[in-house]
């Protein structure tokens, strides 16, 4: 389906001359490798410095829109991609959101893959990432952490139709995620609206790498870290909770799961097989442990404590 428009949604770190810097140009250079051509990339900038320029260098089509947030945070995903789907919605007929960080490289044919599986009502990724701890191990391609499934979601992409469902933008819009952590969680999550919503994951057919960020360099505490994550905790509790959905969507393998495979199923299913047993157990010990009555639960945690 050559007239897809692929609307790449993202934002950006400062270029300010570290390595980095370095890991964002990678991120460029897979866009501009891509076999499939009809693609524009949507960036939202919340006062981060020389990212336009360093885009511009790399003369794909592009489009920026600059946010403001509440002082108290940094960004918000959320708004990355409801610029996107402004942007999108605004100009093209037929067209695919793809919701992606920087800090992650693309097999030349992703977006080939992308539009091959494509049908109405659609919604996919890439998963698990292949990752790596810095830009001269991805070059090397000689990762050194063990492949599995409880590595987040970097890229998630999903349709026209699939994002129009009113259910789905209202949600979008009034559960607003800011900074760090969960919003992939989210995302996936929301197939719980639309009915009949084909949900795949092209990892045998197309990977994601993934090099890891130097928080030292981007100035992320693991303070800032974890009290991002218990905020859009917070906030996604109240979204399952309202919208009645199951809380096994904060575990990764269980997102993981929804997707389909469409090509080398049960290789892949065998390659991460200790990842999916280990999650059939911890499901398994919530249920049993969702069964005890509280009396009973205090009782056992106190004579733990002892």
């Amino acid at each position: 389906m050559k007239n897809l428009r692929i609307i790449v949604a993202t934002t950006f770190r400062d270029f300010k001359g570290t390595e980095n810097d370095e890991l964002q140009r990678e991120f460029l250079k897979s866009l501009s490798y891509q076999t499939y051509r009809n693609f524009e990339i949507v960036v939202t900038l919340f006062g981060e410095k020389n990212v336009k320029s360093e885009v511009e260098k790399f003369e794909l089509d592009s489009y920026f829109y600059n946010s403001m947030i509440c002082e108290n945070y940094r960004y918000s995903l959320t708004e990355v991609v409801l610029n996107a789907i402004r942007h999108a919605s605004s100009r093209y007929d037929s067209y695919l959101i793809c919701w992606t960080t920087c800090d992650v490289i693309y097999d030349r044919n992703f977006f080939e893959t992308i539009v091959k599986h494509y049908e109405d009502n659609y919604i996919g990724t890439s998963h698990p990432h292949i990752i790596f701890s810095s830009i001269e191990e991805f070059r090397n391609k000689s990762p050194n952490r063990k492949l599995g499934l409880l590595s987040g979601f970097d890229v998630i992409f999903f349709d026209k139709k699939f994002i129009e469902n009113p259910k789905v933008r209202l949600s979008i819009e009034k559960y607003v995620f800011y900074d760090w952590g969960v919003f992939e969680h989210f995302l996936i999550s929301l197939n719980e609206l639309s009915n009949s919503v084909k949900m795949v994951n092209i990892y045998e057919e197309s990977k994601v790498y993934k090099v890891e960020n130097n928080r030292e360099l981007t100035n992320e505490s693991n303070q800032f870290l974890v009290n991002s994550h218990r905020r859009n905790s917070k906030v996604f509790i109240n979204f399952l909770e309202e919208m009645n959905i199951s809380k096994e969507y904060f575990d990764l393998v269980y997102c993981h799961l929804k997707f389909t495979i469409p090509s080398k199923k049960y290789i892949h299913y065998l390659r991460f097989s200790r990842d999916i047993v280990a999650y059939i157990r911890r499901r398994t010990l919530r249920i049993i442990a969702s069964k005890i009555p509280k009396n009973i639960k205090s009782i056992i945690k106190r004579r733990i404590k002892k």
